[in-house]
């Protein structure tokens, strides 16, 4: 187990502010950190989820989940998101849209997309907090849900990592964390999607998520390839942040 151990630690470090000593040396065996990001939003989600214990209003409930969740990630995918719709929008042809992501300025598109994003965000989770019934069963759903929203949205980013090439105009930090995952690895990310998947849809409502997910993966493909030619690391937050977004909403309508 320590080699699977060593790469949990490594993306618990990575992708959290959670203070955590690790050994980087590169002689240590370890499986690849990204692998094991869908179980880093597990974690993240169990400890934002601790609103839910308290008989508060939906609307509260779901600001200090959210505010939690950035405080805990350091908000790493909504600077992602920021930068990518900065350099995506802005430039012009591949090498500025790099340029302009690579800038830690925020512009205009940057502000305006993590106020959309965290305001929808909000907004549905709201409403997702308010419809489900005050209960323990409810308590049980709203926290597997939680977990299927962190989850879900984390395996985004690994699809684009593993069916497009890295691009950057300059040595990235995140080029070290780019990783192509093998079947094994795969089972790994996906074990948690699975689980928490099943626990917050039912079967027939989770293929139709599935199916849309993918349609949407295709989409964030198809766009990425024709402004940069493959992803970096902002693109890959973005794709999460905008994966949170989709499952929220989804898990809103399938239990309306």
């Amino acid at each position: 187990m320590s080699p699977y151990w060593q790469g949990f630690k490594r993306s618990l470090v990575t992708y959290t502010r959670i203070p955590l000593k690790v050994d980087w040396s590169d002689d240590i065996k370890h499986t690849p950190a990204v692998c094991f990001l869908p179980w880093i939003g597990v974690v993240v989600a169990l400890l934002s989820a601790w609103p839910l214990w308290f008989d508060w209003s939906s609307p509260l409930q779901a600001l200090l989940m959210l505010l939690t969740s950035v405080l805990l990630t350091g908000g790493f995918h909504e600077d992602g998101l920021m930068d990518c719709c900065d350099g995506l929008v802005g430039g012009w042809d591949k090498e500025q849209r790099l340029s302009i992501m690579k800038d830690s300025r925020i512009g205009s598109y940057a502000a305006l997309s993590i106020w959309f994003s965290l305001s929808l965000k909000w907004l549905l989770l709201s409403e997702l907090l308010a419809i489900i019934p005050a209960s323990f069963l409810g308590f049980i759903y709203t926290l597997a849900a939680w977990c299927a929203v962190h989850v879900m949205a984390r395996v985004i980013p690994l699809v684009l990592m593993n069916s497009l090439d890295y691009v950057t105009v300059e040595q990235s930090k995140a080029s070290s964390m780019i990783a192509t995952l093998t079947s094994s690895q795969w089972g790994i990310a996906l074990a948690p999607c699975l689980l928490f998947g099943l626990l917050a849809f039912n079967v027939f409502d989770l293929i139709i998520t599935l199916m849309l997910a993918a349609g949407l993966v295709f989409l964030l493909r198809v766009y990425l390839r024709k402004k940069i030619e493959g992803f970096n690391g902002d693109t890959l937050g973005a794709g999460e942040q905008i994966g949170e977004i989709f499952i929220i909403l989804c898990l809103l309508v399938s239990y309306s």
